[in-house]
């Protein structure tokens, strides 16, 4: 089994010490200006392209929404879930009752609060039997604060404990994958984010600033759990400052 995964991004792999964890969960945590959720699409798109299968577990969005995000960065739904690389387990849709026809995307049947749990991890089994075992699986959660606004925080807490246990037993501990997750920590309470940092093997944090020069970022990795890790802090220039004529 393989100890890291390449993410296709050479400066992210060696920012994290080699690049991702087998089997361990990686955070990009931002604020509400920042285009962190953009590393985590880049980064899905580069597995997909090369080693991977893509689950991507929705819960904040109607998938039309969802397809948005991921064709601004050249991702096909429709493509690549024709081909089995690709596979949505729509939480959202799941709740409200939203129908979907294509035969990638999942639901649970019948939703209650009570019985969801039992029937998601189900659905993780099925969906381990569709995908071939020399394929890297790569999970995306799009988001997390959507889970914890949509479905509230016990919810949100029972899910990411039983999906956490439930790839410790039987088929789901033999897959080789990697959790990609996004949070946009300004819609959650604090003990929440720090919940989640301490669960994460991985973290990349965005931080958006307006200086007189215009949009900037600051990105830390502040956590990786790969020998000889070193924190790392950058600065990336987003955008000018220019001067336009509205009134």
């Amino acid at each position: 089994m393989k100890k890291v995964i390449k993410t296709g991004l050479p400066e992210i792999d060696a920012a994290l010490g080699g690049g991702l964890i087998n089997r361990g969960n990686l955070l990009i945590s931002y604020d509400r200006r920042s285009l962190g959720w953009v590393l985590a699409l880049k980064i899905f798109k580069n597995l997909l392209n090369q080693i991977a299968v893509g689950v991507i577990f929705n819960t904040t969005l109607p998938l039309s929404k969802l397809k948005l995000r991921a064709g601004y960065l050249g991702i096909d739904f429709e493509e690549e879930g024709s081909k089995g690389n690709l596979y949505i387990i729509d939480i959202l849709g799941s709740k409200y009752n939203i129908p979907q026809d294509e035969s990638y995307v999942y639901q649970i049947k019948d939703w209650s609060d009570e019985t969801a749990l039992p029937k998601l991890i189900r659905l993780y089994q099925e969906l381990a039997t569709k995908i071939p075992k020399d394929k890297i699986i790569v999970g995306l959660v799009a988001t997390l604060e959507g889970l914890y606004h949509e479905f509230g925080e016990r919810f949100m807490n029972n899910t990411i404990k039983a999906s956490l246990a439930s790839f410790e037993k039987g088929e789901l501990k033999k897959l080789n994958m990697v959790t990609i997750s996004l949070l946009n920590r300004e819609a959650v309470p604090h003990h929440i984010t720090a919940w989640l940092y301490s669960l994460s093997d991985q973290v990349i944090e965005f931080t958006s600033q307006m200086t007189p020069e215009g949009l900037k970022e600051t990105v830390v990795i502040p956590k990786s759990l790969l020998p000889g890790f070193r924190t790392k802090c950058y600065t990336i220039k987003i955008s000018e400052k220019e001067e336009v004529a509205l009134f």
